[in-house]
């Protein structure tokens, strides 16, 4: 249980990021290599409680210039 409230709160610190910076999904999408069909899995794997790739966060996270809470995974 304590593993779908983090993933959503790192979905609610994208969102909220996303609105204050007036950016799309699309265009993070785009500077990470990535779909915009394939960003919005990821996303709903969030809200749905679940965890995408590491990858994705990190690379979410240095586009956002915020920290999500997943430094430890950075070197």
């Amino acid at each position: 249980m304590e593993n779908k409230k983090i993933a959503q709160d790192i979905y609610s610190k994208i969102i909220l990021e996303i609105k204050e910076k007036k950016i799309s999904q699309k265009s993070i999408a785009e500077e990470i290599n990535m779909t915009p069909q394939t960003f919005s899995d990821n996303m709903n794997r969030l809200i749905e409680g679940k965890f995408p790739k590491v990858e994705f966060l990190l690379d979410v996270q240095k586009v956002l210039g915020v920290d999500l809470g997943i430094n430890f995974f950075n070197h």
